[in-house]
């Protein structure tokens, strides 16, 4: 049984997410990657076109597609995704996000997953860092579909976080190895951008007129480094970054 992997990415390179080491973290198991790329103003296609020159014994098809509508949820980011889903070829789709890292260890269980006929979805437990190199002890969701099949009627939910629909039966987080590593409020250093960017997708505004404001009085501060916890089990391919305020792009281009 094939896997789709689907990425979107949009501005992955001001706003610091670790796209790069990302993709590299679903490629032992991806037959085709699907990437959506949402006519970015910096660097990100860039850096995406140097991926697939890297990789060119993977089936890697990269199209633009462009953000037009805000959302009070930022339900943008399911209607974009949903359309790269539908791209796919695969029996299965892995939904991966720019600032998610899967663990190496991780791999034997998604093809398990695959060759399996007894699950419509899978879902993964999740290790959140949020501004400090330890995982968030009380995060917004500590599990959520990443994987379906992609033959059955199954969509994403609010901005993307997670998928309903015909999931049942679903393997269940709790026989996964390793949880995924989302990276995406991290880097100090590019948080407050952070903030700007969602703000241009979300209609419920007035929070995010509010960090907008904080983000403009802040945004050339400089800002230390937080020091890595006593936490030593991230995957191997996060370890190029670890530690540090701003995500150091690769040097590829």
């Amino acid at each position: 049984m094939s896997i789709s992997v689907v990425f979107v990415v949009k501005n992955a390179v001001k706003q610091g997410y670790c796209f790069w080491e990302s993709l590299h973290s679903a490629l032992p198991f991806a037959d085709e990657v699907v990437i959506s790329e949402g006519f970015s103003d910096d660097d990100t296609l860039k850096y995406i076109r140097a991926f697939l020159e890297r990789h060119p014994d993977i089936p890697i098809s990269v199209y633009q597609d462009k953000w037009e509508e805000k959302s009070y949820h930022g339900e943008v980011i399911a209607k974009v995704s949903q359309r790269a889903i539908n791209q796919a070829r695969g029996d299965w789709v892995y939904y991966l996000q720019a600032d998610e890292i899967i663990h190496e260890d991780m791999v034997g269980h998604i093809k398990k997953i695959a060759a399996s006929p007894d699950y419509n979805s899978a879902s993964f437990p999740f290790y959140h860092f949020i501004r400090e190199w330890k995982p968030c002890e009380d995060p917004a969701y500590k599990e959520a579909i990443r994987m379906i099949r992609r033959n059955k009627k199954i969509v994403l939910q609010g901005d993307a976080w997670n998928f309903y629909g015909e999931t049942e039966p679903m393997c269940p987080a709790s026989e996964c190895p390793k949880p995924i590593y989302h990276f995406g409020w991290v880097f100090s250093k590019e948080n407050v951008i952070k903030d700007i960017e969602h703000a241009k997708i979300y209609e419920n505004v007035t929070h995010y007129q509010e960090m907008m404001k904080k983000a403009c009085s802040t945004i050339n501060e400089e800002k230390e480094a937080y020091p890595l916890t006593d936490f030593d089990d991230f995957p191997e391919i996060s370890k190029r970054f670890l530690g540090l305020p701003s995500y150091p792009l690769p040097e590829v281009l």
